[in-house]
């Protein structure tokens, strides 16, 4: 079996990209949101082709029922569970 390193590498420049926009923060908080938010987005809402269209939670047997409008409903979801633990 080949090994193959393209979806850590595309990773890895989404992350690049990402670091190389901290500069336009005044603070640390706000990049290290982004880089939370980006890995959030990346794990568990964009589909990924080498997975057959499935994210990375999905593939790992983790699937949230998020339906068509993804990012929205993570955020409700994540609004219930801050309530809960409160």
């Amino acid at each position: 079996m080949e090994h193959n390193n393209n979806p850590i590498e595309r990773y890895n420049r989404e992350i690049k990209r990402n670091n190389a926009a901290r500069g336009a923060f005044q603070t640390s908080e706000g990049s290290e949101s982004t880089t939370s938010l980006q890995n959030i987005i990346y794990n568990h809402i964009t589909p990924h082709e080498t997975l057959n269209e499935k994210t990375p939670a999905q593939a790992a047997g983790i699937d949230l029922l998020l339906g068509q409008n993804k990012l929205l409903n993570l955020i409700k979801l994540a609004r219930r569970l801050e309530m809960m633990i409160r």
